[in-house]
């Protein structure tokens, strides 16, 4: 059976949040193969600082997360002069940065992407790079 997305009367950004390996990516692909969805993966987009984070398996700085979403606001308001509509992936769990985003991108909707937790930890499993399956456990990559 064949679904068709109905996204006629969408923000004109989606913005898929969620822990790591939950899936937001490939929903994101999904939408950005309908209707010229421009996608955006906001990991792409990570510091080197952060990176550094993630291979020594400690975790983000307050500071780090709040400097990333300011990068990610910035980055989005610069696609949307550039394509119509924009789905961004990210994990967003702080409410506060959530707000943010609300604050400073306009016509943004955020959604909740969820699978459950053997699911995501079968997929961290076999990820290759990003964080382990002992970090996304403790909490460390929390945004």
């Amino acid at each position: 059976m064949s679904h068709r997305l109905q996204l006629t009367h969408a923000p004109s950004v989606l913005f898929l949040f969620v822990l790591s390996v939950s899936g937001k990516s490939f929903v994101g692909d999904v939408i950005g193969d309908h209707d010229d969805w421009f996608v955006y993966h906001a990991d792409d987009d990570l510091t080197d600082e952060m990176l550094d984070v993630i291979r020594a398996n400690q975790p983000f700085t307050e500071e780090m997360r709040d400097n990333f979403f300011e990068r990610i606001s910035k980055k989005v308001n610069q696609f949307r002069s550039q394509y119509s509509r924009v789905v961004v992936t990210q994990g967003a769990c702080k409410k506060k940065h959530r707000d943010y985003l609300r604050q400073t991108i306009n016509d943004i909707e955020l959604i909740y992407v969820t699978a459950t937790d053997s699911l995501i930890h079968q997929r961290l499993e076999y990820r290759i790079n990003g964080i382990s399956n002992k970090s996304a456990s403790s909490g460390y990559y929390i945004f």
